[in-house]
């Protein structure tokens, strides 16, 4: 199966970063950042929605994959909440600093009612290195 490679945008985060630190987004960053913009876009393709992040502390609305990204890369874990069919929702663990596999971990139903886990074993970050 061939995939498409979406670039992943550049975060203000990022921009702010290099701005007040002069630090730079290493290679390993930017992989992780690819990965997951290709997983939220391939997730919303899929009939999935991205709601939330979960920084430890407190859930922050993010219903767009950059808005999203914006909140998770600044984190060393994230938890993104993810709603699928019929309202059912789902979390995905990332653990930045894992390159292809920060995808730790998602939550599903058992019956797999919305082909929500599915999806995710269809996904492999490394198609995106």
């Amino acid at each position: 199966m061939t995939v498409t490679v979406l670039q992943a945008p550049v975060l203000d985060h990022d921009l702010m970063m290099a701005k007040r630190f002069g630090c730079t987004v290493n290679p390993n960053g930017k992989l992780e950042r690819r990965v997951v913009w290709n997983l939220l876009n391939y997730l919303i393709s899929k009939g999935f929605k991205v709601l939330s992040v979960f920084d430890g502390d407190e859930f922050k609305d993010a219903t767009d994959p950059k808005a999203a990204m914006e909140l998770i890369f600044d984190l060393d874990e994230a938890r993104v909440g993810i709603e699928g069919a019929k309202g059912s929702d789902h979390g995905i663990v990332l653990i930045m600093g894992n390159g292809c596999d920060i995808i730790s971990d998602w939550s599903y139903f058992e019956d797999d009612r919305d082909g929500f886990n599915a999806a995710m074993d269809q996904f492999n970050g490394e198609d995106y290195a």
